[in-house]
Formats: structure tokens, sequence, C-alpha cells
């Protein structure tokens, strides 16, 4: 049984500010709601206020920026990003991402930068966007600030967000025209057991640089330079590409895993390694193609 609890409802950021001091603080903004009422429901948190954010035009929507940046509205559902046309073009692999999300009902209500805020440590699009070098835009009474996935991801639940600050969105830069980024993934339940996010270039036959992310293994997403480092410089194809992909896979041995439900940190971090090999070669493929 849920708490009760005022339902706020702002057409705009200022509003929403507004709204959270008229709480004292006592409060929570809500996107997609699908953690934040689960979190009420069981009684791990209670809030007098909750301020829906779905009405603030400027939290939603998906553009292509000048710049070529893909800006993703805060309150941008799952679903939408899945079958966004403009995602598919930037970066394939998000939309692919977001596809593999929970369900179907999870994916129509439950949003990107809600996903993000609660820091969830088996979250998807945290692994993925971690290796694309993607930031998040924070908005609060004193004004913005962007901050990288690893500077916003701080712990299990916690991120740098600051109480009364919103989510705005998700800036995800293009890739370069010799680039690949890949994801995946193994799930047992409906969250992922361990996953990869890849990010590479190749050029005259090589992986020229790599960018390898785990999520799932750890309390955060974390970036495993050693891996990245043993995938530059290989061959594209052969024994090196072999070489490298295994070297690299002994590599995540050193991540301190925690073990969970989905098993044990030795059995986490052996599906973390075959997990390497599938991303690091759909990766590949992408950089080929698009150079």
């Amino acid at each position: 049984m849920i708490p009760r609890f005022s339902l706020a409802r702002p057409g705009s950021l200022e509003e929403a500010f507004a709204d959270f001091d008229r709480s004292g603080g006592d409060a929570a903004y809500l996107a997609g709601g699908t953690e934040l009422l689960q979190v009420m429901k069981m009684g791990l948190g209670q809030f007098g206020t909750l301020i829906d954010l779905k009405g603030i035009a400027e939290l939603r929507g998906i553009a292509r920026l000048v710049s070529g940046v893909l800006r993703i509205g805060a309150t941008t559902t799952h679903r939408e990003i899945e079958r966004s046309a403009i995602v598919a073009g930037h970066t394939p692999g998000l939309a692919s991402v977001e596809a593999r999300i929970a369900n179907v009902r999870v994916r129509n209500t439950g949003t990107l930068g809600g996903n993000l805020a609660f820091a969830e440590p088996h979250s998807d699009p945290a692994t993925f966007l971690l290796a694309c070098s993607a930031s998040v835009v924070l908005a609060g009474p004193a004004g913005r600030r962007e901050l990288g996935i690893a500077d916003f991801v701080l712990g299990p639940l916690f991120t740098a967000r600051e109480p009364n600050e919103i989510v705005v969105e998700v800036l995800v830069p293009a890739a370069a025209p010799d680039e690949g980024r890949a994801y995946d993934r193994i799930a047992f339940f409906e969250r992922p057991a361990a996953s990869i996010a890849v990010r590479l270039k190749v050029a005259d036959g090589s992986i020229s640089t790599a960018t390898v992310a785990v999520g799932s293994l750890t309390e955060t997403p974390i970036v495993v330079a050693e891996a990245g480092a043993l995938l530059g410089g290989a061959p594209i194809h052969g024994v090196g590409f072999d070489m490298a992909v295994s070297a690299a896979a002994v590599a995540l041995g050193g991540v301190d895993a925690v073990a969970d439900l989905n098993g044990s940190a030795d059995f986490k971090r052996h599906l973390a390694g075959v997990l390497l090999r599938r991303a690091t070669g759909a990766a590949m493929l992408e950089a080929i193609g698009n150079a």
C-alpha cells in the first residue's frame, strides 16, 4: 500500500522548483514512476509530495542537434527511444538497449532520465551510455550543470543530483565515421546479471582504440581501462583478434564483482568475458560499416 501523498503537476521547471520549496524538502520528482512508486509501495521511501514532471515540455523529445549530439529529454520513455528513427540513425545501439529493458509495460511508462536518476546497479542504459561518453544535464534553482555518466552515478541508488535538481536531458555524442558501439547482456531475471558495452574505432585493418564498460558486476557501471587497452591495436580478424579478446576477457577477472541472486562474483566475471567477445564483434562490424 502506498502512503498518502500530494501530487503537484507543474508546467515548467520554475514551477517544479517552487513546488519542491513549498514541500519543505519532503518531495520527490516523478518521471515514469516505475522505480519510485515501487520503493514507496515497499515502504523503503516516503514523500509527502510527488512532483509529476511529465507536463514540462522541455523535458520531452528526441533531437539531433546541429553539433551532431543526440539530445534525449529526461521524460522520454524507453519505448519512444526504442522506436525513434532519430535514435536508430544516430546511435542504433541505444535503440537496441532500450528494446531489451524489462517488458513493454515498463518501457511504455519508464523514462531514460528516471532510470539514470534512480541509479539501479543493473541499469542497461547507464552502462552503454558510459561507454559512449554520454552526459546528463541537471537543472536546479541555482542553474544548470552537465556531468558525465561516471560523475553522475556515484553508487547504488545514489547520484550527484541534489534533492531539488531535475535531470533535464541526456546528451550522446555522435559516433566518428570509423567508430562502432555495441552492448550485450545476460539476464536470468528481468534485470541483467552481467552486461558489457564496447566502443571502438578501426583503422588500417586494426582496432585503433577501444573502451570497455561493464555493468551489473559492480555497484555502478565502470570502465575497465585494461580491457580496452588490450583490444587496442588488435587486427580486426584472425588469430590476433582472438588473442586480444581473450586477453581483454582475462582482464575482466580483476573487476571487484559483487555476488547476488544471479551468481557468485567469479561466475559473473565469466559471463562478462563471454559478453565481451559478442559486444566487441558487434561494435567492430558497425565500425567497419561506418568507415
